[in-house]
């Protein structure tokens, strides 16, 4: 069991009672030891300050040592309230001038040394100064009950604070700065998931979200954006089996129809049959291609050559354009130009080209198609050109320029579209009423980094 929530909101109130154990945890930690270095800090200074103050006010008295306090340095030590106390004694330990209450204070445990040092004995803390007069050695011993702190406890809290201070605001600007950095990660995560989603096309319903690493609140979303995709994947491979099977269907009635039309009499009635039945065969073909379109992937790619292609398919559609009355050249380099994508698909799309220009040009037109070494496939015929104001429009699904001369449903260009889709490639139109069309297929070069042209 994982402890660490995928909700966002969960985390995020997570984050905050942890900083607020781990404050609670360390602040008195941290207190305490403020507390004490600084207490002990300011003793320390005081009593040395003290005791250097005692010292300045020691003098001679015939060769005697003798302690003259002014009266607001002698009103401190008059009084126990604060705890403070104060012995000087020479080098035999005895006692030169002292503060009342005496015996109450452990001045033999102060050291006796050449320099200054502090001392603790049991709730007394001290300092002992070394100083000469009348040349002998003196020591200024000064003490603080600690169990009767009185005014020098201000004097530790407001340097306390000072130094606290600090600490705890860079403690609680630490906060937001944690939850921040924890907001980002979260959002880069839902990020991910939405550049993944982008490239999500009808080629690539295979692909789904991934939920780990997401918010438990956008879970359910990227849970249904996958659904979604599996009934969309599972609809277009319906969509492209029952065309299939209708295509096929169709193919058994069309053929024994057509053999039907050779026992007509009328030959011009005999020949109307046969065009509407080229026709009705003409879109069974194209939905079969439709079909097989929608269903294939991009694994199935592979580096072929774009010129052995063109040779093939311009000498399968020669016949049919030489029937119509029409002739049809290929240029292409004498090198290789390799191309990725499906070759079948590939083909097609040429086919559906050389097929179209063929339909819709009048006898004694020209179709040429041209190779370059960058990959392009360019279909050329200078018959009347396309019937629309925009050449773009030819590409849309459905459209047709004369239903009186088609014989197919207006899908063959948006197959031809869709394929370059497929392949991440382009197809451009280019026509001027009576000059002419040219199509132009760009498919990517194999091996090449890039996975679409313009």
């Amino acid at each position: 069991m994982k402890l660490w929530p995928r909700s966002l909101i969960a985390r995020i109130l997570l984050l905050e009672l942890g900083a607020i154990v781990v404050v609670a945890v360390v602040l008195p930690m941290l207190l305490t030891w403020f507390l004490r270095t600084e207490a002990r800090r300011v003793q320390h200074r005081n009593l040395t300050h003290q005791a250097r103050a005692i010292a300045a006010n020691l003098r001679i008295a015939g060769n005697r040592p003798v302690l003259h306090l002014p009266h607001d340095l002698a009103r401190i030590y008059a009084s126990p309230y604060d705890g403070r106390a104060f012995v000087i004694v020479d080098g035999g330990a005895q006692v030169v001038a002292a503060s009342p209450d005496l015996e109450q204070v452990p001045w033999h445990h102060a050291p006796r040394g050449d320099r200054s040092a502090s001392f603790r004995a049991g709730a007394f803390v001290g300092i002992s100064l070394p100083v000469r007069a009348a040349g002998q050695p003196l020591w200024v011993i000064v003490t603080q009950d600690q169990a009767v702190p009185g005014a020098i406890l201000d004097d530790v809290m407001h340097a306390f604070v000072r130094r606290f201070d600090p600490v705890l605001i860079a403690v609680l600007l630490l906060l937001p700065v944690i939850n921040s950095l924890l907001i980002a990660r979260l959002v880069f995560a839902v990020r991910a998931a939405s550049h993944r989603a982008e490239t999500i096309g009808a080629q690539t319903l295979e692909v789904r979200l991934e939920e780990r690493g997401l918010p438990l609140e956008v879970v359910p979303l990227a849970r249904a954006t996958n659904d979604l995709l599996a009934r969309l994947q599972a609809s277009f491979r319906n969509q492209a089996e029952f065309v299939a099977n209708v295509a096929h269907e169709l193919r058994t009635p069309l053929a024994a129809h057509r053999l039907e039309l050779d026992a007509v009499a009328d030959p011009a009635l005999r020949g109307r049959l046969r065009d509407s039945a080229d026709r009705l065969a003409h879109v069974v073909a194209q939905l079969q291609d439709l079909a097989t379109l929608e269903a294939v992937t991009r694994d199935r790619f592979v580096a072929f050559d774009a010129g052995e292609l063109a040779r093939s398919i311009v000498a399968e559609q020669a016949p049919s354009i030489f029937a119509g009355g029409q002739t049809i050249a290929l240029d292409a380099p004498d090198a290789p130009v390799m191309i990725r994508g499906d070759r079948v698909l590939a083909g097609l799309a040429l086919a559906n080209l050389i097929s179209n220009a063929g339909r819709h040009t009048p006898a004694g037109t020209h179709v040429r198609v041209e190779l370059d070494a960058d990959g392009t496939i360019a279909v050329r015929d200078d018959g009347p050109g396309i019937a629309a104001s925009d050449p773009e429009q030819a590409l849309q699904r459905y459209w047709r320029a004369d239903h009186r001369r088609s014989d197919g449903a207006g899908l063959g260009l948006s197959i031809v579209r869709r394929i370059m889709e497929v392949h991440r490639g382009t197809l451009a139109v280019a026509s001027r009423p009576g000059e002419g069309a040219c199509f132009t297929l760009c498919f990517p070069l194999a091996g090449s980094g890039s996975t679409s042209r313009s």
